[in-house]
């Protein structure tokens, strides 16, 4: 595989992140029905209460994870550990100021003012490359959060920081959070799937990464025809390898997990439309 066009060049690795992007909720025994949801009782999506400009989650460790003792003869001993505590800081927009329609800041104060004697979760969820990388943070409990910041022309930023215990990490392809649902208009019918990159953005120069054989629903009330003028984007050989799992790249599934969105089609009219 070239780079370019020189054939002795190694080729770069490509990643894919969306800008932000991250789904962060918080989680805590206080919240158990003062929260009204069709979720869980006792969470909060606080990923809306997060300004995307900037940082908007950092995770530090609050202790070195080694020490080093020189001795009198030169000699060093290191000593290391393995704990994974630290401070979490956030810069936290203002909500409603009421716990039950999911204030993140309102949720943190009630916690404070109760005193914390049971600890929560924060789970943060980020999408790279087609996969999904979660931390769950355990032994969750406010350090400083503001109790009150106005500011003029400008929305109020509130820093809060966090204490947390440690934390557990996972990476998945296939949760249901990272399933995209994908209906080109003109397409009698839709898919939802899991989708992961070709191999040729691994900067691989194995697998026949140049392969010629592998070459959402809007949110709204707008009529968008469905009938059988529409292409059939599912029905040729090729295309039912994507709806089988059998569409790679190399040995990669490019489309797994699929399943087909669509409705009832009639005739060319405007009968058949597709429902957000």
């Amino acid at each position: 595989m070239a780079y370019g066009n020189n054939r002795a060049g190694k080729q770069g690795r490509a990643t894919f992140k969306s800008a932000g992007g991250s789904v962060i909720k918080f989680r805590h025994p206080y919240l158990a029905n003062q929260v009204d949801t069709n979720g869980s009782v006792d969470e909060i999506d606080i990923s809306a209460s997060c300004k995307l400009e900037g940082r908007y989650f950092q995770a530090m460790q609050s202790m070195d994870s080694a020490k080093q003792v020189v001795l009198v003869n030169k000699d060093v001993v290191t000593v290391t550990n393995n704990l994974l505590n630290g401070i979490i800081t956030m810069p936290v927009i203002e909500g409603s100021g009421l716990v039950g329609e999911g204030d993140f800041l309102a949720a943190l104060r009630l916690i404070k003012s109760i005193g914390d004697t049971v600890g929560g979760l924060i789970t943060k969820t980020d999408f790279i490359n087609g996969r999904a990388r979660t931390r769950i943070y355990y032994g969750v409990t406010p350090k400083t959060v503001p109790d009150d910041i106005s500011e003029g022309n400008d929305v109020p930023v509130n820093e809060v920081q966090l204490y947390y215990a440690g934390y557990v990490e996972a990476v998945s392809s296939s949760t249901e959070i990272n399933k995209k649902n994908i209906w080109a208009v003109g397409n009698r019918k839709g898919l939802s799937a899991y989708f992961a990159p070709y191999i040729t953005q691994d900067g691989s120069t194995g697998e026949n990464p140049v392969n010629v054989d592998n070459s959402g629903i809007p949110a709204s009330d707008i009529t968008d025809q469905i009938d059988t003028s529409n292409l059939d984007t599912q029905d040729s050989e090729n295309e039912k390898k994507a709806l089988a799992g059998g569409w790679t790249s190399g040995s990669r599934p490019i489309v797994s997990g699929a399943t087909p969105i669509e409705v009832e089609v009639t005739d060319a009219g405007n009968e058949g439309v597709a429902q957000p």
